[in-house]
């Protein structure tokens, strides 16, 4: 009979490969609270379902570690970008229509210069900021810093590394933003490789 992994092992792996816990939950049979009651070893999981994380993880990190693509080949081309002086309720609706959690904020030669996110706003919010105030402010007032940028020929996995830390990164051709790569489209990647 083969070792079972070690829980703790399982977890890092899925956050290396910047898999959410309802992602592996969906592809492995399980549900989310399946995963993240796993991780935080308040229950006791069958050989059998461990074996089938374990699985998926291992297989998953072996295909983007030998992807040889380049990111202009997975890139969401047409970024979806808002300006500073746009008002958050502006970037709020272009999120929620897109079914995005950031955006790229672009000045006006195009250049980004920040990035507006769900997390930004509702920092406001928590920091006691009323709703009314919040409509009344621009993007230039909750935008954080720009996503990490790359060159259009960089390969994938240098991509990979990045979204470890970030959720997105923009790509670059002739210092021109083409492309937005997420973790999203990483794992549709490596899932349309099998």
């Amino acid at each position: 009979m083969e070792m079972m992994p070690n829980i703790d092992e399982l977890r890092k792996m899925r956050k290396n490969l910047g898999i959410s816990q309802k992602d592996l939950a969906r592809v492995t049979g399980v549900s989310q609270s399946y995963i993240a009651r796993l991780e935080k070893g308040t229950i006791n999981p069958t050989y059998s379902k461990i074996k089938a994380i374990y699985e998926y993880l291992t297989k998953s990190s072996e295909k983007a570690n030998t992807i040889a693509l380049t990111c202009d080949k997975i890139m969401t081309r047409n970024v979806v970008v808002c300006r500073a002086d746009d008002s958050i309720l502006k970037a709020l609706n272009l999120m929620r229509d897109r079914g995005y959690s950031q955006l790229p904020v672009v000045n006006e030669e195009n250049k980004v210069i920040g990035t507006v996110t769900e997390s930004n706003i509702n920092d406001m919010l928590l920091k006691g900021m009323s709703v009314d105030s919040l409509r009344g402010l621009t993007v230039r007032r909750v935008m954080g810093d720009v996503l990490p940028q790359v060159d259009k020929n960089t390969p994938i996995n240098v991509i990979y590394q990045l979204l470890k830390y970030s959720n997105a990164v923009l790509v670059l051709d002739s210092g021109n933003l083409t492309g937005i790569i997420t973790k999203a489209d990483i794992l549709k990647t490596v899932a349309g490789l099998s």
